[in-house]
């Protein structure tokens, strides 16, 4: 699931922000990231191994460390999980503090959208790293032609207290504003205002 190695560190990185890819020149930054680090470093990853028709259909996540884009993760969604996949940072980027700035913007963007559970496959080097983050391994091993993987899978817990996309009520008003905002950007004040004093929800109904 991702591109890094215990021995890799940069010491320099001191500042690290996440942001989800919203237009067609930070896609272009995603791409060039993957390109430098599966095509350029790694042997048995063709161009259509890495480039395989799913980029358009998935969210992607860049990490800049200083103001440069660093590393990237991709994540396509599912009717009942996320899959969390193509992680790759570049070589003078590789860091903890870098891959786990994508784990935990990848992570809550998911929890966040309702997600309970988001799946992945990691490295051998990197399976405890994953369980750091609340993964655990969901079976053995298994050859791929991107290498030895081991199947991952993260139980995401329900945060009431930060909010969280719900299946309706639809034609809520206050539904139907949260649902139009900006990708990643949705505005559960009103939800954590409930969750905090649930004599609200009844005002509202009562209204």
């Amino acid at each position: 699931m991702t591109a890094i190695h215990p021995s890799d560190a940069n010491p320099k990185s001191t500042s690290v922000v996440v942001k989800l890819v919203r237009t067609p020149d930070e896609f272009s930054m995603a791409m060039a990231i993957r390109a430098a680090v599966f095509l350029a470093e790694e042997d048995n990853i063709t161009y259509f191994d890495e480039f395989n028709g799913n980029d358009y259909v998935a969210t992607h996540l860049i990490a800049y460390v200083d103001g440069d884009p660093a590393g990237v993760i991709r994540v396509r969604w599912f009717a009942d999980f996320a899959l969390l996949e193509r992680v790759g940072i570049r070589k003078r980027y590789r860091s903890y503090q870098v891959l786990a700035g994508l784990a935990r913007a990848a992570l809550d963007l998911a929890r966040k959208k309702g997600y309970r559970i988001a799946a992945g496959r990691a490295r051998l080097e990197t399976v405890n790293f994953w369980k750091r983050f609340g993964g655990r391994a969901s079976g053995e091993a298994i050859t791929m032609y991107r290498g030895t993987l081991v199947p991952i899978v993260h139980d995401i817990p329900q945060r009431p207290d930060l909010g969280a996309i719900q299946a309706g009520p639809f034609g809520d008003h206050d539904f139907e504003t949260l649902i139009v905002q900006p990708e990643g950007t949705w505005d559960f004040s009103k939800q954590v205002a409930v969750h905090a004093n649930p004599d609200l929800h009844h005002l509202a109904a009562a209204e």
